[in-house]
């Protein structure tokens, strides 16, 4: 079974993630492994995360589950990540750094209904190259901003299957280039998303 749908093309979003710090695609995962994907880490364990962090003042509701290592105990989240990896580098040729994105920091976050799920901010510095984000299961909004202050440039609905793309530390070239973003909560039922990030702190380290 493969992870992703067999038509999905990574080349075009890739490149307007490149010029405008994030692209959208409506559906990325085939929907058989969706389904298994969501059936492995439903279970957990999740905790709850603080709902106020870093020195901005960024506000959260949402649960983590966090993946590291070799995944042997998530399969699905290793097979997906591996396979992400080489359509990256595959359809990514000509970007510099995606030929050395490999992530080995995963999140797993639920969304409760009503939540108001993450504020404006931007993801750290240590995540470097790109940013994956999955939605799983549920929908709510995910938009682009302006600033930290939330202006919105774009917004798209995240839907079962879909993906996000954002820019990361490094990519190109570039010193920095990560975008401001927000994620709402849904108005009804749970999202879960699967994230995928390379911590360059934790590569130096030889924690990989």
């Amino acid at each position: 079974m493969s992870a992703l749908s067999p038509t999905l093309d990574l080349r075009r979003p890739l490149w307007a993630m490149l010029e405008a710090g994030a692209a959208f695609l409506p559906q990325a995962l085939d929907e058989r492994f969706r389904r298994r994907l969501r059936r492995e880490t439903e279970a957990g364990p999740f905790e709850r995360l603080p709902e106020e962090v870093g020195p901005y003042g960024v506000r959260q509701q949402a649960e983590l589950l966090a993946v590291r290592g070799d995944m042997e105990t998530y399969p699905a989240v290793g097979e997906l990540r591996d396979e992400l990896v080489r359509r990256v580098r595959d359809h990514g040729r000509g970007i510099e750094g995606l030929d050395r994105w490999h992530p080995n920091d995963v999140a797993v976050q639920r969304y409760p209904a009503g939540s108001l799920g993450i504020s404006p901010h931007r993801d750290g510095k240590r995540h470097s190259y790109l940013v994956a984000v999955f939605t799983t299961g549920g929908s709510a909004p995910f938009a682009l901003c302006r600033d930290r202050g939330g202006e919105v440039v774009e917004e798209w609905p995240t839907v079962p299957g879909s993906l996000v793309l954002l820019r990361g530390p490094g990519l190109a070239g570039v010193e920095d280039g990560r975008p401001f973003h927000t994620v709402g909560g849904p108005r009804e039922g749970t999202r879960v998303s699967v994230t995928f990030r390379m911590d360059s702190g934790r590569v130096r380290s030889g924690r990989s």
